[in-house]
């Protein structure tokens, strides 16, 4: 497994690393500021003149990191298993997910490409550029990330060689499902809003991102997390009475991990030029897809302008569930699920984009509201 990380400029003084999210081993080169650098950084969270990101408090105005990174990632596999299948009968079986590929290439990525061991060259490199990171006692951490690929539509690759439902078929020289997604980017191009306000009848515009942009629009992803604390403390120290740190018995707490709760909010919009399902010589895909909210700012009842979708005070905490049959698990509770999107399909095809379309999709004014899910283990 190999991630080469370059350009990966910070500015704030030793502390990234962990945040990073990857597992996997890192090769950074850091860089950091003098005091009098950091005392001039405030980083600031909002797209200038979207009316939703206005007055949702989401503008921490304080000192935080920023993070540039061009990135290369490899994993040989992701498996999850499930011992005892489907059913009274039922046999182990697993999901599996072989060759998982995480590159930016300006080339189309053929079906070649998606089954190839290697389908990034060293320097093709995914770009995510002017993350910030900011953190309040009060209002949770916000993540910020302004770039996500460039202006000429090369966004971020992700490459799945191989998905095997159930069985790995690779040792009897079967491939799996492979799948793609193709330059996914927070880039709104002027070519892209043309072409599906043609097609849909919209009159869609993007937001001047500020940045002096050519031929569209950055939106920048925002997430944030803000914990909420529980009266459940969880003691994790050790009984050193031995010397030697004593053994698991000596953990209390071990039975009872109490309960964890966050708020998540979200706004963002996401452009994939392309995503596809491969069997052999055969593709279904996506042509064009982008997520959205259509914004009327004029107040003639049309949508003219674009602007996040949005994910709000969605809490998520762990609980002790009651099951139908009167058992209890240990389960994830999301709770207050509020999410309001509009998503444009391009071009939905089988087989080839331009002889196989079987048309466009427009979904306007989705809105999953009051909505509850319980994730837990299955005995």
């Amino acid at each position: 497994m190999e991630v080469p990380f370059n350009k990966v400029r910070l500015y704030l003084n030793c502390f990234v690393v962990s945040f990073l999210f990857f597992s996997f081993q890192a090769i950074a080169d850091f860089q950091a500021l003098t005091d009098k650098g950091l005392e001039g950084i405030t980083a600031q969270a909002e797209l200038p003149s979207v009316p939703l990101l206005e007055g949702v408090d989401f503008n921490v105005q304080s000192s935080g990191i920023e993070i540039d990174l061009d990135v290369q990632a490899s994993i040989g596999s992701i498996e999850w298993k499930d011992e005892d299948g489907i059913g009274n009968l039922g046999q182990e079986g697993s999901l599996i997910l072989k060759g998982v590929h995480i590159g930016g290439t300006n080339q189309s990525i053929t079906k070649e490409l998606v089954r190839s061991p290697t389908p990034f060259q060293p320097s093709e490199l995914a770009m995510i550029h002017g993350m910030l990171v900011e953190a309040d006692p009060q209002k949770g951490t916000l993540i910020t990330i302004n770039k996500m690929g460039d202006t000429l539509g090369n966004g971020i690759d992700i490459i799945v060689n191989d998905i095997y439902f159930g069985k790995d078929l690779s040792p009897q020289g079967q491939n799996g499902l492979g799948l793609v997604l193709e330059d996914i980017s927070n880039f709104v191009s002027d070519d892209y809003l043309n072409r599906i306000n043609e097609i849909f009848g919209l009159s869609l515009a993007s937001v001047d991102d500020g940045l002096a942009t050519s031929g569209g629009n950055y939106y920048p992803f925002k997430l944030r997390m803000q914990p909420i604390e529980s009266s459940n403390n969880i003691d994790v120290s050790l009984n050193l009475q031995d010397g030697l740190g004593g053994d698991l018995t000596d953990l209390p707490g071990i039975n009872g991990l109490g309960q964890s709760s966050m708020i998540l909010d979200a706004q963002f919009v996401v452009y994939i030029d392309k995503i596809a399902v491969y069997r052999d010589d055969w593709e279904a895909g996506i042509l064009g897809f982008m997520v959205y909210q259509g914004i009327d700012t004029d107040g003639d009842g049309f949508e003219d302008t674009v602007g996040p979708a949005t994910l709000s005070n969605m809490k998520l905490e762990t609980i002790t569930h009651q099951l139908v049959d009167g058992g209890q698990v240990q389960a994830m509770h999301f709770s207050n699920i509020d999410f309001k999107a509009d998503i444009a399909m391009e071009n939905i095809y089988l087989g080839n984009p331009e002889t196989g379309s079987l048309g466009a999709l427009h979904i306007n004014d989705l809105h999953i509201n009051n909505t509850e899910m319980w994730i837990y283990a299955h005995e």
